[in-house]
């Protein structure tokens, strides 16, 4: 069996996960001009017409669940083998950002619950979970009132990984470091690029 949990992850609002794909586009823009003479703002209204945004998005929060299981593995020497279930995205960016869903084990869930500290655990329940101007909690800021580990939720479950990593920090750009050639991917996968090529002639 397993459940399902958020991990820790900025999301794609002005993030170092956006500057990835923004850095992708823009080297091969600045290529195109080099080597073909094409203006950047032909191309890069061109590209934003046949770009994908989203599945760019989608590409890069599943390899981020792969990298991260490298790094607490590595890091922690804790195999919790997370698979993506999926990525929730705002309407707006105004109070909330992206948000990566992962399957965990039970049987990880257990050894990730006996490996985090229990003082960290506290002090990442009392930070997310106290209500204050502008939040009300709905869970309760205390471990001593959780339900038993099998009853937690994703977002209880979640609170292990910050717990166990912080929500930003070194870690974030020690993953982001191995990750380069994914946006790189991420962005050839999320461009028509028959559309492209049309939209491009119309642009020159």
């Amino acid at each position: 069996m397993s459940k399902i949990t958020t991990i820790p992850f900025a999301g794609f609002y002005n993030s170092i996960w956006s500057d990835g794909i923004d850095r992708a586009e823009e080297m091969y823009l600045e290529n195109l001009e080099q080597e073909d003479g094409v203006e950047i703002k032909a191309s890069s209204d061109a590209i934003w017409k046949a770009a994908d945004y989203r599945a760019m998005y989608n590409y890069v929060a599943r390899k981020y669940v792969d990298y991260l299981n490298d790094y607490i593995k590595d890091e922690f020497d804790l195999d919790l083998d997370l698979k993506f279930e999926s990525m929730q995205s705002p309407r707006e960016y105004n109070f909330e950002t992206d948000r990566i869903f992962c399957y965990i084990s039970d049987e990880n869930l257990r050894k990730l619950r006996t490996f985090v500290p229990e003082d960290e655990l506290r002090l990442a329940i009392k930070t997310r979970f106290t209500s204050r101007s502008g939040f009300i909690s709905g869970y309760p800021n205390n471990l001593d009132d959780w339900p038993p580990l099998e009853d937690w939720d994703h977002n209880e479950i979640g609170t292990l990984f910050v717990a166990l990593l912080g929500e930003g920090g070194d870690w974030e750009w020690d993953i982001l470091e191995q990750m380069h050639e994914v946006f790189d991917q991420a962005f050839d996968i999320g461009v028509d690029w028959a559309k492209f090529d049309e939209l491009l002639k119309e642009e020159v």
